[in-house]
């Protein structure tokens, strides 16, 4: 099978997926942290809040075949609902229409001592009440702080929503 097949049918099926997160209404394993069952997409369970972003760079890359845009931004947040990290964000968007979009990212979550683990994600992006709605999904590296180590080489459900004051989220699959 040659590596173009297995990129689209890969691509195909994560993009069947994301799209199929927010229709889920009955999740049948729930994960367990420190001895309780948590329900999965409840904001209180996530192991990652941002307190909304800051754009620092837009840029135009491409119009055809789609139109392609490149964003930056720095968000402030907290993991595990104590860490005070900061969250440097660079994404790729292929606009498949007016209302999808197609992301492809990466970035670095900082701690205050300076900490770092970096991090890749696809998303698929809905224009929903005039904002831009994601799901999509986060592979962590390895880091050898320990105020990140919870992270290693984990992968991430995550929810955001475009705009200054809307928090993204993260769930880790255990």
């Amino acid at each position: 099978m040659s590596k173009y097949l297995i990129s689209v049918v890969g691509t195909s099926i994560l993009l069947t997926s994301l799209l199929l997160i927010p229709y889920i209404s009955n999740i049948q394993a729930l994960p367990v942290r420190d001895g309780k069952e948590m329900s999965f997409f409840n904001a209180s369970n996530a192991i990652y809040e941002g307190n909304g972003e800051k754009l620092l760079d837009n840029k135009n890359i491409s119009l055809i075949p789609y139109f392609v845009s490149e964003q930056k931004y720095v968000e402030n947040g907290l993991l595990n609902g104590v860490e005070n990290v900061t969250n440097t964000q660079t994404y790729l968007n292929t606009h498949i229409s007016d209302d999808i979009l197609l992301g492809k990212g990466n970035g670095t979550i900082e701690t205050t001592d300076g900490q770092n683990i970096t991090w890749i994600s696809s998303d698929i992006g809905r224009q929903i009440d005039n904002k831009w709605v994601f799901n999509g999904i986060t592979l962590f590296n390895n880091t050898e702080g320990d105020s990140l180590s919870i992270l290693n080489n984990s992968i991430a459900l995550t929810k955001s929503q475009s705009g200054p004051i809307l928090a993204d989220y993260m769930w880790l699959l255990e």
